[in-house]
């Protein structure tokens, strides 16, 4: 949902005659603590069936990617908008570490939105960040049960935690398009940006 959410973003932005130069302005701390968190979570999505030892040690990969990005998150907490893409990103990660280190899918709800593809590997147990929710998943009000189904063009299922990370994002790239980000140094709040 972060790339639908981003999308939207730009639409609404431009809808409220922000401009997309403000998005420069967003100030994102140890940016670098993100993009390995995403770079291991590409890994995990695409070379699981030509790496073995990815399936194998899953779930301390996805480990390492959340601690990832509570490093980066803990940098950039003096921004409301990083505390509530912060929430979301703990929400998901209390229901999928209470169920082993996969997010827990519920199977209806990959139906209900169309993506009936996704259910054979899933129930094969071939997706290395993700599980078919049963009657024992833990915590499953958190996990992906939500549904975005058709005619949205990106029909998905997704948690809560992602519905939240999308508001924070939403949240920060059209405050930024409309000139109401403020910007943050090492020490702080420094001032709103005109």
């Amino acid at each position: 949902m972060i790339f639908d959410s981003f999308g939207a973003s730009l639409i609404y932005g431009l809808l409220r005659r922000g401009k997309i130069s403000g998005i420069g302005d967003i100030v994102i701390k140890k940016m670098d603590f993100f993009i390995t968190a995403f770079i291991i979570q590409l890994i995990l999505w695409n070379l699981s069936d030509k790496l073995p030892i990815i399936m194998e040690y899953r779930a301390y990969i996805h480990f390492l990617v959340y601690l990832l990005l509570f490093i980066g998150l803990w940098y950039n907490r003096d921004s409301k908008y990083f505390r509530i893409i912060a929430l979301g990103v703990f929400l998901n990660f209390i229901v999928i570490f209470a169920n082993g280190g996969r997010m827990p899918v519920s199977i209806e709800a990959l139906k209900a939105a169309g993506l009936t593809h996704l259910i054979p590997p899933l129930v094969e147990d071939k997706i290395t960040t993700h599980q078919v929710l049963t009657s024992s998943t833990r915590l499953k009000f958190l996990a992906d049960v939500l549904v975005l189904p058709k005619p949205y063009p990106l029909p998905k299922a997704f948690s809560v935690g992602d519905l939240l990370m999308a508001v924070g994002i939403f949240w920060l790239i059209t405050d930024a398009m409309l000139g109401r980000v403020k910007k943050y140094d090492g020490e702080g709040e420094k001032g709103k940006n005109t």
